[in-house]
């Protein structure tokens, strides 16, 4: 595990570059990212972003920032980044073991998140917020030097995978692994059967779970763009079902995601039916994930039976049996 006084360092050498005097600085969360709480002497808020080290490039955050800084013209509430004293908002520290760490400050945003198990309709909100997203997005002309990595069956569950191999997580068996492979070549079939037409692949979110989405009152707001880039637009649904794709719940929550989305966005049947493929693809992707994240809480919090689980996800899948009765 990262040693926290360390994290408070870099996050007090990135804070230097900005006019908070008396800030006070809390650590919220260890994972992807490093996140901090910064209460300034002036009674404001500020979430401070440190990124993990060699994982995107400085060019990746600016581009992440200026879709943020598009969303926020186009009117949707999303985190606002600080520019620091420099006019610039992306910051980069040294780790003092030779690592640089790239930070960003974003304004506060308050809001609680929606918790499925109380009010399952949660995911019609959610589904309604990504259909103004990808609106947003199929109209939106990238600027010149935007760059941010593309989720494929390469990238995500491939030999070129960004979270890790599947393959070596601990306790695979020769069994699991043939049930995972086989799985692997089937969802890439079927995406080079779906396509990569401008309607169905472009820019998303690509983690767009009730986890980062804030609601208060009647403000619905979207946080967490670190993940996004360019991929299929109905992997934004598979990502919100993220850990929790056995849930016996999951059919409802996917209805009143596409009942959401449907308000303002189009689903097609091909992308019904392309669904289940992108939903164990996103859950072989995190078990990967899982194996290079072992010591982080939210891996210890899945449990000894998430395993077993991706393997009963994987049978049903190939059996047909994975959201079948969706739409």
């Amino acid at each position: 595990m990262t040693d926290p006084a360390l994290l408070y360092r870099q996050a007090h050498a990135a804070l230097a570059d900005y006019r908070l005097p008396d800030a006070q600085t809390t650590l919220l969360s260890i994972s992807e990212n490093v996140i901090f709480r910064i209460d300034a002497g002036d009674g404001r808020r500020y979430a401070l972003r440190l990124h993990r080290p060699g994982y995107h490039s400085a060019p990746e955050i600016r581009s992440e920032l200026a879709w943020l800084d598009a969303l926020h013209v186009a009117g949707l509430e999303v985190p606002l980044p600080i520019p620091a004293h420099d006019g610039m908002p992306l910051r980069t520290v040294q780790c003092g073991d030779g690592v640089t760490r790239h930070a960003v400050l974003f304004a506060w945003m308050d809001g609680t998140e929606p918790t499925p198990d109380i009010d399952p309709a949660a995911f019609d909100r959610l589904g309604r917020m990504t259909a103004r997203l990808h609106g947003h997005s199929r109209g939106w002309t990238r600027p010149d030097g935007f760059i941010r990595k593309i989720w494929t069956p390469d990238t995500m569950t491939g030999p070129h995978a960004l979270w890790g191999r599947w393959d070596r997580v601990p306790g695979m068996t020769p069994s699991a692994h043939d049930l995972i492979a086989q799985c692997v070549r089937q969802v890439d079939a079927q995406l080079a059967g779906y396509g990569m037409h401008p309607d169905r692949f472009g820019l998303i979110h690509a983690d767009l779970r009730l986890a980062n989405l804030l609601v208060s009152g009647t403000h619905t707001r979207l946080i967490d763009f670190d993940d996004c880039g360019i991929s299929w637009f109905m992997q934004d649904l598979a990502a919100a079902l993220s850990f929790h794709e056995d849930h016996p719940h999951v059919p409802r929550w996917v209805d009143h995601w596409l009942r959401g989305y449907s308000t303002t966005g189009t689903i097609t049947q091909a992308d019904l039916d392309i669904l289940p493929a992108l939903v164990i693809q996103r859950r072989i992707q995190l078990l990967a994930w899982t194996g290079t994240h072992h010591d982080t809480q939210q891996v210890h919090s899945l449990g000894p039976d998430w395993f077993d689980g991706t393997l009963g996800l994987c049978h049903a899948w190939t059996r047909g049996r994975l959201l079948r009765d969706i739409g």
